[in-house]
């Protein structure tokens, strides 16, 4: 259709935002500012943080994260073994290094031999200096221990780590 006037006929950039606001074309804004969330370094490291909390169910709630750190605190303290027996009874063993480490000291037999085993299963994926200072506790424990039982479960972890 022909037009006689040139007021009645669209500017190009006219057409060019009848296009833009059609449903079937997308909006090249929102592609950018989805691209640079992707890209962003940061946002994806708190994506993938929040995603791993929710598949982490009760050890990824604050309260968890409190109880964690109250062990870590009352370490060498009187306080230090109730943290952990509270710890334990609501959330099972802790998975990190260093906390298990910890719970090397704690006085009931049944919660170091627990952490000594957890510690030996994550052992070969920890550097020569962690794997020493593990090795260099369990020494220790073996004979140091007032517990037969955990002495004699560190003689058997150390046997079985020299093979």
């Amino acid at each position: 259709m022909p037009y006689d006037d040139e007021r009645q006929r669209p500017s190009w950039r006219e057409i060019d935002k009848m296009r833009d606001r059609s449903p079937h074309t997308r909006s090249r804004k929102d592609e950018t500012e989805l691209e640079k969330a992707l890209k962003d370094r940061w946002m994806k490291e708190r994506y993938l943080k929040e995603v791993e909390k929710l598949f982490a169910g009760k050890k990824g709630t604050i309260d968890h994260d409190k109880a964690l750190a109250r062990i870590h605190k009352s370490y060498g303290t009187n306080r230090f073994n109730k943290a952990v027996r509270d710890y334990v009874k609501e959330y099972g063993l802790p998975e990190d290094w260093s906390t298990l480490i910890l719970l090397l000291d704690h006085r009931d037999d049944k919660i170091v031999c627990e952490a000594m085993q957890a510690l030996k299963a994550i052992y070969p994926s920890k550097g020569p200096l962690e794997q020493q200072g593990f090795i260099s506790k369990i020494k220790v424990l073996s004979m140091t221990a007032k517990s037969a039982k955990v002495q004699e479960e560190a003689m058997v972890l150390l046997e079985e780590l020299r093979t």
